[in-house]
C-alpha cells in the first residue's frame, strides 16, 4: 500500500486540450474528481466502483465501497472543495466544511507500519484524505488560484520559493509567456512573430 501517494492528474480543457495538473495535495486531487462547481463532464465518480478505482490507483489497495461509503466520499469531497475555494480567495472556511473535515480527520486513518499492512477501509482512507486537507488548508498563504485571467484552477504551492503562479507551466504559464512576448513586440513596433513567418522557398 502506498501511504504517500503522488499528486497530480490529467485534465481536459474546454477546448479539448489535455494537460497535466499537479495540485500539490492528495486532498485537492480528491476534490478535483468532481467536488468543484462545473459542467457534468468534470464528475468522475458516478458510482461506488469509481471511488474504489480511485483508491486503487492512488493508494494501491482494493477496498470495497458501498453505497453509503460512496455518499460519504462525495460529501467529504464537496466540503474539501468548498474549503479550498474559501482559502484560495482569502475567505473564512465555511463552518459546515470545517466541521465535516475535522470530524473525518479525527477518525482513525491509515497508520504506517513496519511489518504488517495497516487495516484498510473506506472510512480510514477518508480520514487520511481529511488529515491531508487539514495540513494543506493550514497553509492558507500557499492555497492559490492560477494567475491566468481565464483559469480558476486552485492548487497548493509546494515550491521551495513559494512563487508558483500557474496551474501548469505547460498550459497557462506558456500561454502567458506567449502573450507577454507578443505584447512586448507590439509595444516596440516589432510585428514579426517567428511562428507566423512565411516559409521561404528553397530554389537551390
Amino acid at each position: 500500500m502506498n501511504l504517500d501517494p503522488p499528486t497530480g492528474q490529467w485534465f481536459v480543457a474546454g477546448d479539448g486540450q489535455r494537460w497535466w495538473f499537479d495540485s500539490g495535495s492528495i486532498a485537492f486531487d480528491f476534490a478535483y474528481t468532481g467536488g468543484f462547481p462545473g459542467p457534468p463532464e468534470w464528475e468522475y465518480w458516478r458510482e461506488p466502483q469509481d471511488v474504489a478505482k480511485w483508491w486503487r490507483e492512488r493508494f494501491g489497495v482494493d477496498v470495497p465501497v458501498s453505497a453509503a461509503d460512496y455518499a460519504q466520499a462525495r460529501e467529504l469531497r464537496k466540503m474539501i472543495a468548498q474549503a479550498v475555494i474559501a482559502a484560495a480567495y482569502d475567505r473564512m472556511v465555511p463552518d459546515e466544511s470545517a466541521a465535516t473535515i475535522d470530524e473525518w480527520a479525527a477518525r482513525p486513518d491509515m497508520p504506517p507500519q513496519l511489518r504488517a499492512e495497516p487495516p484498510v477501509s473506506s472510512d480510514r482512507l477518508l480520514a487520511t484524505i481529511a488529515r491531508s486537507a487539514v495540513a494543506a488548508l493550514r497553509q492558507t498563504e500557499r492555497v492559490r488560484v492560477c494567475g491566468a485571467d481565464d483559469c480558476v484552477v486552485m492548487y497548493l504551492d509546494t515550491s521551495h520559493s513559494g512563487n508558483r503562479a500557474w496551474c501548469s507551466m505547460r498550459r497557462c504559464g506558456n500561454r502567458h509567456k506567449v502573450r507577454a512576448l507578443r505584447a512586448r513586440r507590439a509595444a516596440s513596433g516589432t510585428t514579426n512573430d517567428p511562428q507566423q513567418q512565411p516559409r521561404q522557398e528553397n530554389n537551390s
